[in-house]
């Protein structure tokens, strides 16, 4: 039996280490909440909530760690926790993913979390980074769009943008798109994200996964 609510916009953010989790966090808060990092390595460990507001509205944004850390778990655990009947739901999955990675590798994700855990009953979007010295950026997701497809996975908007942080002496067009990306992340958030987000009452899927007893969720005043 599937309940909806009407409580926090949850919208978690999942992807490989060093995609550029933390900075599109900061990105649409349009402040420097989440700690970032400029190497591979990654600075998020745990899932960490950062309340915003976005267009006069108000979101939990969910940084997650990198799921090639081994903390796949972690993540799994969260959606369980705020997917159960007693929590806020999930109104927005999304997936985080270099240009350069394989859609075949980005498909375990899509499948574990989105299909699998969320039932597809979630919207998910993509947001495509590392695209700083792509020429055409606007054809993109045309060109690898059914690259994705054929491995099953399909979303409900799309973004490429820039991880890049400001500093002294970065060029102007690299600024330029700092600037756009948080228009573009922001308009994707706000089109995308459920008002009313949808909770798994007595799910298998949750006695699958083997969730913890419910427990109240994390909401938003």
């Amino acid at each position: 039996m599937q309940q909806t609510r009407v409580r926090g916009r949850n919208v978690v953010i999942f992807g490989e280490t060093g995609v550029g989790k933390s900075s599109i966090i900061n990105t649409l808060a349009q402040q420097g909440l989440a700690e970032t990092s400029n190497d591979a390595s990654g600075c998020t460990s745990s899932s960490e909530p950062y309340p915003v507001a976005i267009s006069g509205q108000k979101f939990v944004l969910f940084d997650t760690a990198g799921l090639n850390e081994g903390t796949e778990g972690t993540l799994k655990r969260l959606l369980l926790e705020l997917m159960s009947p007693e929590s806020d739901g999930i109104g927005l999955l999304v997936y985080c993913v270099r240009s350069t990675s394989a859609p075949r590798a980005l498909a375990r994700a899509y499948n574990t979390f989105y299909a699998g855990i969320c039932q597809k009953r979630v919207p998910i979007v993509i947001i495509i980074t590392a695209l700083e010295k792509e020429t055409h950026i606007d054809n993109w997701w045309d060109t690898n769009r059914e690259k994705f497809e054929s491995h099953g996975m399909q979303f409900a908007g799309h973004a490429y943008v820039t991880a890049l942080q400001e500093y002294p002496g970065i060029q102007d067009i690299f600024t330029r798109r700092i600037e756009e990306s948080s228009e573009i992340l922001r308009n994707l958030i706000v089109n995308n994200c459920l008002d009313r987000a949808p909770t798994t009452a007595g799910s298998s899927v949750l006695r699958k996964h083997g969730a913890p007893r419910p427990r109240r969720g994390r909401r938003t005043e």
